[in-house]
Formats: structure tokens, sequence, C-alpha cells
């Protein structure tokens, strides 16, 4: 039987959501460290290389990320499982995660010969198009893997072993590093490889994280406790659930991401390398508040899935404006960082011209304005998608992103002709007014009359 939340002792709502997330931020973390050493190590071979790695990083997940989105919805089928108490079933998910990656695979294929017409309708000069060229490709041979971690990360995340990946990010992260310095500047013998080595050591990094994500699923203590080693058989019925309800997920993923790539590519992308230089080392820093904030999404995903699993909405609720009074505190304090330490950070990371110190630190001082917002969405977002309420945020996120951001960022951008800083005054005014759609929603409470599994599905165990 619960106990009501109101006679809870004190500070269990605080524990629960750090417990659950603070792993999950820590890794998130160590993966957003990867991302800007990458673009560290990159800078110092130039503005050029810097504005290409940036931008096709941007596209080498957003062109994969409807396939991440959907199988990432393991995490909402396990977590509710895990809460009712079906514990082989938390497991039966996962392996149906992994076999619907295997889709990733047609994609990547198809992709391939797709990059050379993609980055040249971007407009950007002849050198950086080469440099999008060579890194995007070398990244599509990292979907399967990056699909996969998705999948185990979920798993690990609604059974409340969130340390698990963490660990394992950490670790891969590290070897990523190491990685980079070899085949971007070419040591140890290897030939120098640029920007292409980054995405080389970026995709190393990724399987090798899988085969040990792989060895702790299928571990004693895990078959033990869900049954990871006999529940691996294809089922057709739950691989629908899951595309059920992953597909509008991994579809507001995909375009959520799509809208900053075409803003990146095509709006700020259209200013020159200066200007995409300055958009992309201003990213790298907002990543820096992101990342940790999504741990606290994945997080929330799993908690509120479990407490529906046990039906308790009350705790639902606590849970989820806990965790968004941490998200709203933790990015309020980065961008305030932003704002004062702006042209230090810029100079000392990414670069010391001081055209794009001086236009970076703008872009950061924006960035600091909407924090907050953003805390709203990523927290909210993840407390939809834990209840199952996927089809929505994809209509909105469709309004919002293709309605509203991309025409008001192009219209201030280039009708009203403030550039670039008009294009991010129309992305902060997006974010802004999201927070409140999105917060409203769950303040609704429409998500509780949601059901996740089919009748069929609920008949099928062992």
């Amino acid at each position: 039987m619960n106990t009501p939340v109101e006679h809870e002792p004190r500070w269990t709502g605080l524990r629960e959501v750090m417990r659950m997330s603070g792993p999950i931020v820590l890794g998130s973390l160590s993966f957003t460290l990867m991302e800007f050493t990458d673009m560290v190590m990159v800078a110092a071979l130039g503005t050029d290389a810097l504005a290409a790695a940036g931008s096709a990083g941007v596209w080498s997940f957003t062109a994969g990320c409807f396939i991440f989105g959907t199988v990432g919805c393991v995490s909402t089928f396990a977590a509710q499982c895990y809460g009712r108490g079906e514990f082989s079933n938390c497991a039966r998910y996962a392996w149906q995660g992994l076999y619907l990656s295997l889709l990733v695979i047609v994609m990547a294929v198809a992709l391939w010969p797709a990059a050379r017409p993609l980055f040249g309708s971007m407009g950007h000069t002849p050198a950086v198009t080469q440099l999008e060229i060579a890194y995007f490709q070398v990244r599509l041979i990292g979907y399967l893997g990056m699909t996969w971690m998705s999948v185990l990360a979920s798993f690990f995340q609604a059974v409340n072993h969130p340390r698990v990946p963490m660990r394992i990010a950490i670790q891969c992260n590290v070897l990523n590093i190491a990685l980079n310095y070899v085949f971007i500047f070419g040591k140890l013998g290897m030939p120098a490889m640029g920007v292409a080595g980054a995405a080389m050591a970026t995709v190393i990094s990724q399987y090798a994280q899988v085969v040990a994500l792989l060895g702790v699923f299928l571990s004693a203590p895990m078959h033990a406790r869900f049954s990871s080693r006999t529940t691996w058989r294809v089922d057709f019925v739950r691989i629908r659930e899951l595309f059920r309800i992953g597909l509008p997920s991994g579809l507001t993923l995909f375009m959520d991401v799509a809208n900053w790539g075409i803003f990146t590519s095509y709006v700020v992308g259209r200013f020159g390398a200066v200007q995409l230089a300055s958009h992309n080392a201003a990213i790298q820093f907002m990543h820096l508040s992101f990342m940790p904030a999504l741990g606290l999404n994945q997080g929330i995903t799993a908690i509120v899935g479990q407490h529906i699993g046990r039906s308790d909405i009350p705790r639902v609720k606590a849970r989820t404006y806990t965790a968004l009074r941490i998200g709203i505190g933790y990015m309020v304090s980065v961008g305030l960082c932003f704002a004062f330490f702006g042209p230090h950070l810029l100079r000392t990371f990414f670069s010391a011209d001081d055209d794009v110190v001086r236009l970076g630190h703008i872009l950061l001082i924006m960035a600091a304005i909407f924090q907050g917002f953003d805390a709203i969405n990523i927290v909210s977002s993840g407390a939809l998608r834990g209840a199952g309420d996927t089809r929505w945020m994809a209509y909105m996120t469709f309004i919002g992103a293709y309605l509203v951001f991309l025409p008001l960022a192009m219209l201030l951008a280039y009708v009203v002709g403030w550039g670039t800083v008009g294009a991010w005054l129309g992305a902060t005014v997006y974010v802004m007014g999201l927070s409140g759609v999105l917060f409203s929603r769950f303040r609704g409470e429409r998500w509780r009359s949601i059901r996740i599994f089919s009748s069929e599905a609920s008949g099928v165990s062992g």
C-alpha cells in the first residue's frame, strides 16, 4: 500500500529523483564533455573545421534520431512493467527494441550517397562542405551502435540501474578522447585524419559502449532478476506496441533536432564561416547545460513510468515538480555563467578570432535568457513520455518548430536584417512559448487515460 505523498519523510522525493537522474546526468555530462573535447580538438585545425564538425555533427544525429527516439521508448514500457512487478517483461521489451533497431542499418546505407547533395545544398563554402561530408559519412557507420546504446541504457534506467550506463559511458568517453588525439592529429603511426578522425573515434567508442552494456545485460545477476537470457525471442506483438508509442516519440525527436539542424545549416550557416563557427561554439556551451538536464528528462521518464505502473498518480506529479525545480535551478545557474564569462570561455576553448568571440558572447547571453524555460520543456516532455503521451507531443513539435520557430527565425534574420542574432531571437521566443504549452499539458493530466499495453500483449508472458 502506498504512503500518501504528504506523509512522506522530508526530501524523499528529491532523493528519488536524484538517485535515478543523478547517474544519468553524470553519464550525459560525460557524453557532453566528449563532444566538447571533440570540438576543442577540431578547433585547432581552424575555423572551417570547427564550422564543419558542428554542422555535420548535428545532421549525423538528426538523420538517425527517428529510430533513436522510437526505440528509446523501451524506457516507458520497461518502467511501467517494473512498477507492475512484471520483471521478465522488462527484458523482453529491451530485446524487441534491439530487433527494431536493425532498421537503422537500412537508413545508414540509404543516407551514405545522400551526404553530398545534402551538404551541397546548404550554401557553405566548398572547403567546409567537403569536411562536412567526410565527417557525416564516418558517423553513419556508428548508427547501429548509437541505437543499441539507446535501447540498453533505457532498459537499465527503467529498472533502477542507471549507474550501469553511467559508468560505461564515462569509461568509453575517456577512450574517445584518446582516440581523438590519435586519429585527428595522426599519432602512434596513424595518418592524420582531421575532422574525419574525430568521427572515427566517436564511432569506435560507441561500439565499445554497446559491447559493455550487452555484457551487463546478459550477466548472471541481470538474468536472475529479469530473465535477460531467455526472453530474446522475437515478439511481434510487443514490437508493434513499441512502434505505436515509440513512432510519435521518434518523430518528435526527429522534428525537434531537424529543426535545429535546419536552423544551424540553412539559416545561420548562410551568413558565412565566422557566424557558423560562433554559433557552433555557443551550441557546444549550451550542451553543457542541456545534456545534464536531459538526464533529468530520462530519469523522470522512468520514475513516471514506474509510478504509473503502481497506479500512484500523486507521486507522478510530485516527482515531476521536484525534477522541474532541480532543472530550472541548474540551467539558470549555468546560463548566468554563460552571460558573465562568455568571452573568456569562448577565447579559452574555441577561438582567438575577435569576431567569433564577440558574436558568440551575444548568442550565449540569449541562451542564458531561455535556459530556465528550456528546463521546463526538457522535464515536462520526459514526464509526458513516461506516461505514453507521445502522439500529442509529435503534433505540438511540428506546429511549434515548423510553423513558429523557423519562420520567425528567418523573418528576423533575413527580412528584418538582424542576421544570426535575429535568428537566435526567434529561437528564444520559441523556447519560452513551448515551455508554457508543455507544462500546461502535464498539469491538465490528460495523460492519465493513456494505456500503452495492448490486451494481446497483456496475455503473453513467460
